[in-house]
Protein backbone atom coordinates (compact mmCIF):
# COMPACT_ATOMS: atom_id res chain seq x y z
CA UNK A 1 0.00 0.00 0.00
CA UNK A 2 1.41 3.73 -0.78
CA UNK A 3 2.19 5.54 2.48
CA UNK A 4 0.55 8.53 1.20
CA UNK A 5 -2.36 6.68 0.89
CA UNK A 6 -2.28 5.24 4.35
CA UNK A 7 -1.55 8.56 5.96
CA UNK A 8 -4.70 10.13 4.14
CA UNK A 9 -7.05 6.77 5.05
CA UNK A 10 -5.36 6.98 8.86
CA UNK A 11 -6.03 11.09 8.87
CA UNK A 12 -9.48 10.50 7.06
CA UNK A 13 -10.64 7.89 9.88
CA UNK A 14 -8.87 10.90 12.47
CA UNK A 15 -10.98 13.20 11.61
CA UNK A 16 -14.14 11.14 10.72
CA UNK A 17 -14.00 9.81 14.92
CA UNK A 18 -13.46 13.83 16.10
CA UNK A 19 -16.84 14.88 14.04
CA UNK A 20 -18.36 12.03 15.56
CA UNK A 21 -18.16 13.42 18.62
CA UNK A 22 -19.69 16.76 17.80
CA UNK A 23 -23.71 18.01 17.21
CA UNK A 24 -24.21 18.67 13.78
CA UNK A 25 -25.64 22.03 14.59
CA UNK A 26 -21.64 22.52 15.82
CA UNK A 27 -20.46 21.56 12.24
CA UNK A 28 -23.29 24.34 10.34
CA UNK A 29 -26.09 21.75 9.90
CA UNK A 30 -29.67 22.57 10.36
CA UNK A 31 -30.45 18.55 11.25
CA UNK A 32 -30.54 17.04 15.01
CA UNK A 33 -29.37 13.84 13.57
CA UNK A 34 -27.09 12.61 10.81
CA UNK A 35 -26.89 10.16 8.96
CA UNK A 36 -23.38 8.28 7.50
CA UNK A 37 -24.51 9.54 3.97
CA UNK A 38 -23.84 12.75 5.21
CA UNK A 39 -20.80 12.88 7.40
CA UNK A 40 -19.81 11.04 4.30
CA UNK A 41 -20.73 13.91 2.27
CA UNK A 42 -19.04 16.19 4.97
CA UNK A 43 -16.02 14.87 4.85
CA UNK A 44 -15.48 15.05 1.31
CA UNK A 45 -16.28 19.09 1.20
CA UNK A 46 -13.19 18.65 3.59
CA UNK A 47 -10.51 16.52 2.64
CA UNK A 48 -11.58 15.89 -0.90
CA UNK A 49 -11.59 11.99 0.09
CA UNK A 50 -15.02 10.26 -1.32
CA UNK A 51 -16.28 7.87 0.79
CA UNK A 52 -19.75 6.46 0.35
CA UNK A 53 -22.21 6.19 3.31
CA UNK A 54 -21.85 2.33 3.29
CA UNK A 55 -18.24 2.49 4.03
CA UNK A 56 -18.44 5.49 6.47
CA UNK A 57 -21.07 2.94 8.20
CA UNK A 58 -18.05 0.17 7.45
CA UNK A 59 -15.35 2.31 9.47
CA UNK A 60 -17.54 3.60 12.45
CA UNK A 61 -18.24 -0.32 13.44
CA UNK A 62 -14.47 -1.48 12.96
CA UNK A 63 -14.31 1.33 15.52
CA UNK A 64 -16.97 0.13 17.65
CA UNK A 65 -19.38 3.16 17.12
CA UNK A 66 -22.92 2.83 17.45
CA UNK A 67 -25.78 5.03 15.55
CA UNK A 68 -29.08 5.13 15.48
CA UNK A 69 -29.96 3.83 12.15
CA UNK A 70 -33.68 5.05 10.40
Amino acid sequence: MNENHKNARDKYREILLEIMDKHPQTLGYIFVRGTAQKLARYLDLGTKIKLSGGQVRMILKQKKYVYLAR
